[in-house]
């Protein structure tokens, strides 16, 4: 995993194995996302006063956001890849996050919801250890015992 500027954006398949968009999705997704932050800073001139600008350009701070999401990775190693802090790169993948949920229009969880036929949601990270379910006597003996 590298930073935008060096994703192979000639192979499409790898592309979206990578990330989990195709090129032209991630370019469309960036646009808007660059489109948003513009009419809020022409909104709010004054909130980016004494703020110092950002390591990462808009698209490495998507691709940061995208590829946690998809992969999971550990932020450490995250920031590893992209010569950033831990810390730093949390907080680029929080903001990131809840500028996406804006830009997307995505809906709430009451929203969700009221629809459960049209959304699904499927959560692999917890999953069962197995158990032997025949015999069983074999494992365990049954018995009580106290620890002292």
């Amino acid at each position: 995993m590298t930073p935008y500027a060096q994703l192979p954006t000639n192979n499409p398949e790898e592309f979206m194995r990578t990330v989990g968009l195709s090129p032209e999705d991630f370019r469309h997704l960036s646009e808007k996302l660059s489109d948003y932050l513009e009419q809020q800073k022409a909104l709010n001139p004054l909130t980016r006063r004494g703020r110092k600008d950002s390591k990462l350009i808009l698209e490495d701070r998507l691709l940061l956001t995208l590829y946690y999401l998809r992969h999971y990775p550990t932020l450490i190693n995250l920031g590893a890849v992209f010569g950033i802090s831990e810390s730093y790169c949390h907080k680029i993948y929080t903001r990131a996050v809840r500028v996406l949920v804006k830009v997307e229009k995505l809906p709430n969880r009451k929203a969700l919801l009221q629809e459960p036929t049209t959304t699904l949601v499927i959560d692999v990270s917890e999953q069962p250890i197995e158990r032997p379910v025949k015999n069983q006597k074999a494992y365990y003996s049954g018995k009580k015992t106290p620890h002292d």
